[in-house]
């Protein structure tokens, strides 16, 4: 895999596909099949098992989708499926709702609805991105309060360094200056000579219960961890321009940054 592949360069937008599975059900397109799945789960409360036969006979179909494309690890069907529930998965820090399949003899494992309507496993430097982001995320933390016991006023706000606005923790969000995190791990790839792909074993395999990718060495994640250190320039900011920036800063005022 070159260099452009791996890191996501020259991706093109996808035309409309319908989207049609086993038991009848279809789409016009795969943004349709994804609506319609994530209302699907948000009609039951997390932890709850999905009850409804024909809510459960669509994401049986859409789960045998899931396995005949041979997205990642083990059949998620396995030895059958008893009920699937929604269950809240926490990864670095970020939390989402998701399908997770029981199984017959009591095993379960999460599944990815979008990735079964796409029909596309995670990508190799998304993954990357997943197992760095996973050996960094104590540390930022750490960081982050570190930061605010050092900066804050009595109110326990310190200032954006984007917008100048003073903010609280609890609506902070912290930003990369310059080179967003997904380009520092397009330089540690390239800085551990992987260019060409990332060597068999140095990630995790895709097994049941795993909602995020891990270095499968305690090396690598010892050698991104003081990668990240010496090369990650971080600032603290407002939740809403993390999201509007999308993990780069472009503009702000001179700060401080955080210590790692």
């Amino acid at each position: 895999m070159h260099l452009d592949d791996l890191f996501g360069e020259g991706k093109t937008r996808m035309a409309k596909k319908p989207v049609s599975l086993s038991n009848g059900r279809s789409w016009p397109s795969r943004g349709a099949a994804i609506d319609y799945f994530r209302d699907l789960r948000d009609r039951y409360p997390v932890g709850a098992t999905v009850s409804d036969p024909a809510d459960h006979d669509d994401l049986m179909a859409l789960v045998r989708r899931y396995d005949m494309c041979g997205l990642d690890g083990p059949s998620k069907i396995g030895v059958g499926v008893d009920r699937f529930e929604t269950r809240l998965n926490i990864t670095n820090g970020g939390r989402n709702v998701g399908f997770w399949v029981v199984r017959l003899d009591g095993s379960e494992t999460d599944f990815s609805f979008i990735r079964a309507v796409n029909e596309t496993p995670k990508g190799v430097h998304d993954q990357l991105v997943d197992a760095c982001r996973t050996v960094v995320q104590a540390e930022l933390q750490s960081a982050r309060i570190a930061f605010f016991a050092m900066y804050a006023d009595q109110s326990g706000s310190v200032v954006c360094a984007v917008s100048g606005e003073r903010i609280s923790e609890r609506d902070c969000g912290l930003e990369y200056a310059w080179r967003g995190f997904s380009e520092l791990v397009g330089d540690f790839a390239v800085a551990q000579g992987w260019q060409d792909g990332i060597p068999e074993g140095v990630l995790s395999a895709p097994a049941d219960a795993q909602t995020t990718t891990s270095f499968a060495s305690p090396s690598h994640a010892a050698a991104f961890r003081e990668f990240h250190r010496t090369t990650a320039r971080i600032r603290v900011v407002s939740r809403k321009i993390v999201r509007r920036q999308q993990n780069r800063l472009q503009t702000g005022m001179e700060g401080e940054y955080l210590e790692l």
